[in-house]
């Protein structure tokens, strides 16, 4: 290892800098390096190539060259403080030149948040409630009675002149742009859309009322600030909308064998089967849900450490966006809140979302959970279903390394809750549904993960 003298400047909580004095040797003679090899190729009009003259190739190119070999070993001077302090940063540190001499030394400040240090947790000794759902006759009584409501088949209209009202579903075909572009996930051929079902964007299914088979249509809507393409949230986006269908609901009469028997099923007997399976796999998800807020609640009372400000701020901003615009729209649903109360408040929410966040992830790098293709291909399906006319917008998105990779943080802290819960003590409780929600739905809210 070079030479280097590293001189800590201030270590308040998780804040350091760092100030590193090394030798501007090791950058000049890898500078002089990569230039000799650029000369080798160099291209000029008048030489033939490799033949430019070593003078006019410095004069053109050594600059950016020893520009490029500083910033290497200032990153090495990085690694070597990251070494020898024993620290992760959260997230990249700041890393800037301060002083070069080519014939002395040059000088590197660093600055970063760290990792703090997350506290021994001893889950065994940690009980939790896990709710098991009793269903019953009601419970399938008010599925039939959803089914009636919003179950429909849809059906062409015999006027053909027929313009798309609220609950017509639309077959279009349609095009995003957002300041001139096309954007990721904005096209898509052949999409139904239920008008009033608020599967898309707000704004764009109201805009298609009145639309009638065959027309053309431009839709202006401003994209949600959680869309997932974060380049485009909150800006304003036009969609080139074609209307290849428009398609009428006709009602369920009744729930029984022959309308089991159109959904491809045996019988009524089967139907109701499979709707008991999906209400409990409902419940179970939110009784999951508050097991993940029990779980966390006892965490953060007992284990409450520093977290980067850094990280705070980051979760803070993507929460504020949201909740100062519903403020703006409508204060009163904050119950006489002001603006610096709810400021503290989701700033609390932020840290302890982080430290949930850097808790997780220990557990899994401590018990090597590790996520798969498997896990990365069912976590898009489940996105998919969660937008129903849009999954090939979903599947298309996905498909891209970088967009791929925002799932998995959420993936990798699912297994390591899913590790956790294997650890803890549980305490089962039988419930009704008409109990869960009464009792227990309540204990839900928005910091619950």
């Amino acid at each position: 290892m070079f030479y280097m003298e590293i001189k800590n400047l201030k270590n308040e909580k998780l804040y350091r800098e760092y100030e590193v004095v090394l030798p501007s040797a090791d950058a000049v003679k890898k500078a002089e390096e990569d230039l000799t090899k650029a000369a080798e190729t160099y291209e000029m009009a008048g030489f033939r190539p490799g033949k430019v003259p070593l003078n006019i190739v410095r004069k053109r190119l050594y600059a950016d060259i020893l520009s490029e070999a500083i910033k290497e070993q200032a990153n090495m001077a990085l690694t070597e403080v990251l070494r020898k302090e024993n620290v992760i940063p959260a997230p990249t540190p700041t890393v800037e030149l301060r002083q070069f001499d080519e014939k002395g030394s040059m000088t590197v400040h660093i600055s970063m948040e760290v990792f703090p240090e997350v506290p021994t947790i001893d889950w065994k000794k940690i009980e939790i409630e896990q709710l098991q759902i009793d269903l019953g006759e009601q419970d399938l009584r008010e599925a039939h009675n959803d089914i009636l409501k919003n179950f429909r088949n849809y059906n062409k209209p015999e006027n053909e002149d027929y313009a798309a009202a609220t609950n017509d579903a639309v077959v279009i075909d349609f095009v995003g742009t957002c300041e001139e572009k096309e954007f990721e996930g904005g096209s898509a051929n052949g999409v139904r859309l239920v008008l009033g079902s608020q599967t898309f964007i707000p704004g764009f299914e109201e805009q298609l009322v009145g639309v009638k088979a065959g027309e053309e249509k431009q839709i202006n809507v401003t994209i949600p600030d959680n869309y997932p393409a974060t380049e485009i949230a909150g800006k304003q986006a036009t969609f080139a909308v074609k209307v290849n269908e428009v398609l009428q609901p006709e009602d369920v009469g009744e729930i029984n064998d022959e309308f089991a028997q159109k959904l491809g099923l045996k019988d009524l007997e089967q139907l109701n089967s499979m709707i008991l399976d999906k209400v409990k796999m409902d419940f179970q998800s939110i009784a999951r849900l508050r097991m993940k807020k029990m779980l966390f609640d006892q965490v953060d009372n007992s284990y409450r450490f520093d977290v980067p400000e850094s990280m705070i701020k980051v979760d803070f901003d993507a929460m504020w966006r949201e909740i100062e615009a519903q403020y703006n729209k409508d204060a009163s649903v904050f119950n006489g809140k002001t603006m610096d109360e709810l400021r503290e408040e989701y700033r609390q929410v932020a840290a302890r979302r982080v430290r949930v966040g850097i808790i997780l992830a220990n557990v899994a790098r401590q018990n090597e959970i590790s996520i798969t293709d498997d896990d990365c291909k069912q976590a898009v399906l489940m996105e998919a279903m969660r937008r129903p006319g849009q999954e090939q917008m979903v599947f298309d998105f996905y498909k891209k390394p970088e967009n791929l990779e925002r799932l998995k943080g959420p993936i990798l802290e699912e297994k390591a809750v899913d590790f956790i819960l294997t650890q803890v003590q549980t305490k089962d409780v039988q419930v009704t549904s008409k109990e869960f929600f009464e009792k227990y739905a309540k204990d839900l809210n928005a910091d619950a993960a």
